[in-house]
C-alpha cells in the first residue's frame, strides 16, 4: 500500500498507481522464477523522482538475508560510456576537439593502415570495426584486444597497439560491432588532450558538479560494504578493503599495465544515476550548472548514421543498429518507449532509459541469477514501466 505522500507524487507525474504495482510485481516475479537475484529500480518524470524499489539478495550467495536496497552501489558496467562520451562531447564544447577528427591526428598509433579513417564518431558509435568484445561475433578462434594487451609482450610496451594487432573486422564506418576497446581508447584521447587520467576527468568534470556522491571508479573503503556481491572473487576483494587490507586506487597503482576505465568501469546507484539523465533531459544542465551545451545534446542523442547500418553481433543478421554519438537509440517492435528515446545498458543487468517525448527517465539494475543474461528483465522491464503513463 502506498503512503499518501508516495500517491501525490505519482499524480503530480500522471503515472498509475496500478502499474507501479504492477512493476514491484513483475521484479518479484523474477527473482521467484530465478531470472534474477534482485531489483533496484528509480523512475522520475519532469525532473522529478516519483518512484524508487528495491528487493531480493545484495549477494549471489542463494543463503545470503541481506537484502538489495535503494541506495546500494553496483558497478554499472557499459552505462560508463554515456560519462565517456559526455567527456568527449565536453572536449568538442571547448574547441579541443571534433567528431571528425582522425584518431591519428591525436593518438600516433592509429597512424597506420588499416587505422587511419576511424575518427572520433567512428570510437563513439561502434563502427569503427576494431576490435568487437568477445562473444558479439561467432568465431571460434577470435581473440579479442584484451587477449593481445593481457598475453602478449607488446601489451606491456604499448596497450593501444596490442589491442589494435587483431586489425579491423570490416570497413570503417560501414557496420555497428560493440567495441568496449573503442571506448577506452576514447579514455586515452581524453587523457592525451587534458593531461589528466581519465578516470579523474571524468570525476572533476561530471561526477562531481552533478553531486553524485555515490558514483567513482576507485572504490572508497568506507562504501566497500554497499557494493552489491556478484562472485566470490569479488566479495574478498571487497571485504580486503573494508578492513583496510588494501584500497582500490593502490590495487590499480599496482597494475602493470594501466588502461582507461571508460569502457565499464565506474560503480553508481540508481538515485546518482538519475541525476545524470535529468541533466541529459535537461539539455546539459544540472540545478542551475551546464556540464554539456544544449547543441552537444542534440548531436549527441540524434541518429548518427542517415543510412541504415546493418548490425550482425549477438546474432542480429545485419538488422539495422540506430545509434547516436555515444548512447544506444534502438526502436523496434520490442520497446514500449517513445521514438528518439536513447539509453545504455550494463551488461544487460542494468540501464539508464531517457524519454524526452514523455520526459521519463528509468533506472534499474537487475541482477541475473547465476550472471545468466535473460531478455525478459530488459523488455519485460521498459513494457511495465512505460505502461504507467497516463
Amino acid at each position: 500500500m502506498l503512503s499518501s505522500t508516495e500517491l501525490s507524487k505519482l499524480n503530480e507525474v500522471n503515472y498509475r498507481e496500478d502499474r507501479l504495482e504492477a512493476l514491484n510485481h513483475f521484479y518479484e516475479d523474477l527473482c521467484n522464477k530465478k531470472v534474477a537475484d534482485g531489483y533496484i529500480y528509480s523512475l522520475s518524470r519532469y525532473g522529478k523522482i516519483f518512484a524508487n524499489g528495491a528487493g531480493g539478495r545484495f549477494s549471489y550467495e542463494e543463503d545470503s538475508d541481506q537484502e538489495l536496497k535503494t541506495d546500494t552501489i553496483f558497478r554499472i558496467a557499459s552505462i560508463t560510456k554515456l560519462f565517456t562520451a559526455t567527456a568527449i562531447w565536453q572536449l568538442a564544447d571547448d574547441g579541443e576537439i571534433f567528431m571528425g577528427q582522425p584518431v591519428s591526428s591525436i593518438l600516433p598509433e592509429f597512424d597506420a593502415d588499416p587505422f587511419k579513417p576511424i575518427t572520433i564518431a567512428h570510437l563513439l558509435t561502434h563502427t569503427s570495426g576494431i576490435a568487437p568484445d568477445h562473444g558479439t561475433i561467432s568465431d571460434t578462434y577470435y581473440k579479442s584486444a584484451w587477449w593481445y594487451i593481457y598475453e602478449s609482450e607488446l601489451g606491456k610496451e604499448n596497450w593501444i597497439k596490442a589491442g589494435l594487432s587483431y586489425g579491423i573486422r570490416f570497413p570503417v564506418g560501414t557496420q555497428w560491432m560493440y567495441s568496449s576497446f573503442g571506448y577506452v581508447v576514447l579514455g586515452a584521447i581524453i587523457e592525451k588532450i587534458t593531461g589528466v587520467i581519465a578516470e579523474d576527468y571524468i570525476m572533476d568534470n561530471i561526477v562531481k558538479p552533478l553531486g553524485m556522491t555515490d558514483t567513482f571508479f576507485d572504490i572508497p573503503p568506507e562504501k566497500a560494504g554497499r557494493i552489491a556481491i556478484r562472485s566470490e572473487e569479488a566479495k574478498e576483494y571487497l571485504q580486503k578493503l573494508q578492513n583496510g587490507e588494501i584500497t582500490d586506487e593502490e590495487q590499480r597503482s599496482e597494475e602493470e599495465i594501466k588502461t582507461p576505465g571508460t569502457g565499464g568501469g565506474m560503480y553508481s546507484t540508481v538515485n546518482d544515476l538519475q541525476k545524470f539523465g535529468i541533466m541529459l533531459l535537461n539539455h546539459g544542465e544540472y540545478e542551475g550548472g551546464h556540464i554539456l551545451s544544449r547543441m552537444a545534446v542534440q548531436k549527441m542523442t540524434k541518429r548518427f548514421n542517415s543510412e541504415k547500418l546493418p548490425n550482425y553481433a549477438w546474432g542480429d543478421g545485419g538488422a539495422d543498429r540506430p545509434y547516436g554519438l555515444g548512447p544506444d537509440l534502438r526502436y523496434n517492435e520490442s520497446t514500449s518507449y517513445s521514438e528518439g528515446t536513447f539509453f545504455h545498458e550494463g551488461w544487460g543487468s542494468c540501464s539508464l532509459v531517457v524519454d524526452p517525448v514523455e520526459q521519463l527517465i528509468a533506472v534499474w539494475y537487475i541482477p541475473f541469477h547465476k550472471n545468466i543474461w535473460d531478455g525478459r528483465a530488459i523488455f519485460g522491464t521498459n513494457n511495465v514501466i512505460w505502461s504507467g503513463l497516463e
